[in-house]
């Protein structure tokens, strides 16, 4: 008997992409099992036909609204339908808002004990939200606790703040992969700088969760006090939250994107929240090393001092710079033990398997006798 598992996203660009397209493409390979991503997309999120390569032939790739201006309506209605329609083994919703809107049509139709979220970093997390919006984000992510309190979350530490903070739900990780074994052969190309002109780059949308003006910041910083480095930002979004300190590549293609980051001398990551990051992941197994924020989700893989740095704020981040612009040895044996702890533990060997046991923890039994 087939049995189907269906996706939902409203976050369908950068890492929540990578990361949904990741597990289903590795669910789809399990004999008996359909597995459906039906996504509304944002304005950043790649053409249709990209998301179905990402995703692998044997996924069902279906948009649900292509105006970010319908998405709310049309995840209320279209979730509404297809969970009216059809019974799931696994009712799956990415992102803070898909969660919400999903697991109340999920209570609703019946569906809740099929029915997991993962918010691939909890908006009440970001070191960038005031304290009145954090207690509002967390009274709605405890709503959505009563309503559906079965959550996979994509790093250790993720899963420690939803318990410290989300009561009576359950929790189980499963951690964000990449094909650490095909990134790690990628031939690195020659550096376009030399050891004392650094290419720092970010990678990810220009939005303010990314903390671009802090990036920005650690560029003139830098240019004030020493020789000459490029700062480059991977991407494209709200361009008005960098200056002209920091040059912009626009979108890339995901070749474009793997070719320039593989070219960079230090990943400088100045996120405010994340859950796992994608490109974080990518740049360790491209052998890049990085220099962070200490935010949830990155000590999960950046192990300060032995695969990158961890810092806070400006001066926190500049200082690791000068460490690493001093010192092109201690670049390489940070990145070269990134690569190969992102290969043990970040690969995506077992990935389907690992997510169907970590759904049996928190009591879905993927076609087993409900409970």
């Amino acid at each position: 008997m087939t049995r189907a598992i269906l996706h939902i996203t409203d976050a369908a660009s950068s890492g929540v992409l990578a990361s949904v397209t990741t597990l289903a493409r590795a669910q789809s390979a399990t004999p008996d099992l359909d597995v459906t991503l039906a996504y509304v997309a944002r304005r950043d999120s790649p053409p249709p036909e990209q998301i179905r390569r990402m995703a692998g032939p044997d996924v069902a790739v279906v948009p649900w609204a292509r105006r970010p201006r319908l998405a709310l309506p049309a995840l209320l209605l279209r979730t509404t339908a297809a969970l009216a329609a059809t019974r799931p083994v696994l009712v799956h919703l990415h992102s803070s808002r898909t969660g919400m809107v999903g697991r109340l049509v999920a209570l609703l139709t019946g569906q809740r004990a099929r029915t997991v979220y993962s918010p691939h970093c909890f908006a009440f997390d970001r070191s960038d939200t005031s304290a009145p919006r954090r207690r509002a984000l967390v009274a709605l992510e405890r709503l959505g606790g009563l309503m559906g309190p079965r959550l996979l979350l994509v790093s250790e530490t993720e899963e420690q703040l939803a318990r410290q903070v989300l009561p009576g739900v359950r929790t189980a990780v499963l951690r964000n992969r990449v094909d650490a074994a095909a990134l790690a052969a990628r031939p690195r190309p020659d550096p376009d700088t030399s050891a004392t002109d650094l290419l720092v780059v970010h990678v990810g949308r220009i939005a303010a969760q990314k903390r671009p003006a802090e990036f920005a910041a650690v560029a003139r910083r830098w240019r004030a006090a020493h020789a000459a480095a490029t700062f480059r930002w991977l991407g494209d979004g709200e361009r008005a939250l960098l200056d002209p300190s920091v040059e912009i590549s626009g979108w890339l293609d995901r070749e474009a994107l793997l070719a320039a980051l593989g070219r960079a001398d230090v990943l400088l990551f100045t996120t405010a929240g994340e859950g796992l990051p994608i490109a974080v992941l990518e740049a360790q197994a491209l052998g890049v090393p990085v220099v962070a924020h200490d935010v949830t989700g990155m000590s999960d893989v950046v192990d300060d001092g032995v695969t990158g740095l961890l810092r806070q704020g400006a001066d926190g981040l500049l200082q690791a710079l000068e460490e690493l612009a001093a010192d092109p040895d201690r670049r390489r044996a940070l990145g070269e033990e990134a690569q190969a702890r992102v290969r043990r533990r970040f690969g995506l060997d077992g990935l389907a398997e690992d997510s169907f046991a970590a759904c049996r923890r928190i009591g879905i039994p993927l076609g087993e006798e409900t409970p």
